[in-house]
């Protein structure tokens, strides 16, 4: 067993991966090869990417090749800046990936105060409850503290740390083992990450079905009941912060990836954001997310995802849970 000063280690050379270090670029290069497209060529809804909240990942930025990804299927992203009920309208799908308070740029450490305010954050459960649909991010530490109110709206309770398979794995986590690569096996064996049981991952048909999915770090989430696993920790899983004096914590059955139907809207909650883009860094070129070799039903998963969001697969109807009780102070 790891020592905590050597989950601290850990985790600061997952940091590397992670999230862009200097030298991490967007793989301009990656191309998902895409032979039933949803929709005709700038025909599909508008899909609203987050820049207003010092968010890392953006449309120009290292979420050029999810971008890129979504055009290819027909969808049309456009950068959003501030979120209110006028803004929010026109959106088909809100994705907001690693939003985080002015205060952590630069500076991850305590505290990790929220990215959205009270309207923004009303906003944003109006539009879903009445049909919208959202895609939310959120990394390792700090990203889950700048979100989570708006995740305990979704449903889940995000730990607001760094999550890896076991304590002692490497830098990835692999959900599901039907047919990975030999090079996975020993990986899978020892620290078996899980996939649900939802359209998602079951897509239009067996040339859609996701197999498995690799996310690299990032942080796990406790599912409340109207959330429906897609990506499910195995029983070694641990989290903990990036410092050698903090605590460990078990997270096995806890989730990196989930569903959720609120009202007549949808969301997905991502627990790692570079399992939807491409990046290449160092001098080796190293790959992470979805051009990564030992990943390459990533990209499926996330074009799944943005279908269920948009009701192209499992159109369905809401499942008719009503919401708790507004509480007023006595």
């Amino acid at each position: 067993m790891r020592s905590g000063r050597g989950i601290a280690a850990l985790v600061i050379l997952l940091l590397s991966l992670g999230s862009p270090a200097p030298g991490q670029q967007p793989d301009a290069q990656y191309r998902f090869d895409n032979r039933r497209p949803a929709y005709p060529p700038s025909r599909g809804p508008i899909v609203c990417i987050d820049e207003g909240h010092a968010n890392l990942h953006t449309l120009g930025g290292t979420y050029a090749p999810f971008a890129k990804l979504l055009q290819e299927d027909g969808y049309r992203p456009e950068p959003l800046t501030s979120l209110t009920a006028e803004t929010l309208a026109r959106c088909g799908v809100v994705v907001i990936s690693n939003a985080r308070a002015k205060v952590n740029v630069g500076d991850r450490g305590l505290p990790h105060p929220p990215a959205f305010d009270k309207a923004e954050t009303d906003a944003l459960a109006a539009r879903l409850t009445s049909g919208g649909a959202v895609l939310l991010i959120a990394d390792h530490a700090p990203f889950p503290g700048a979100v989570a109110d708006i995740g305990l709206l979704l449903g889940v309770n995000m730990l607001d740390a760094f999550a890896v398979a076991s304590r002692e794995s490497g830098v990835i986590t692999v959900f599901g083992s039907r047919g990975v690569p030999a090079a996975l096996i020993p990986e899978v064996r020892a620290n078996p990450g899980s996939l649900g049981d939802h359209p998602i991952l079951r897509g239009r048909g067996t040339d859609e079905q996701v197999a498995w999915v690799v996310t690299f770090t990032g942080h796990a989430f406790y599912p409340s009941n109207r959330v429906e696993p897609l990506l499910v920790f195995g029983p070694n899983a641990v989290a903990g912060l990036d410092r050698p004096d903090a605590g460990q914590f078990p997270i096995g059955g806890w989730l990196q990836a989930g569903a959720v139907r609120l009202g007549k809207g949808r969301a997905v909650i991502l627990g790692e954001a570079t399992m939807c883009t491409a990046q290449v860094g160092g001098p080796r070129r190293v790959t992470t997310g979805m051009n990564s070799s030992i990943a390459p039903h990533n990209a499926r998963f996330c074009l799944n995802a943005m279908h269920w969001l948009t009701g192209f697969i499992d159109p369905g109807t809401p499942d008719g849970r009503r919401p708790l009780p507004e509480f007023s102070e006595r």
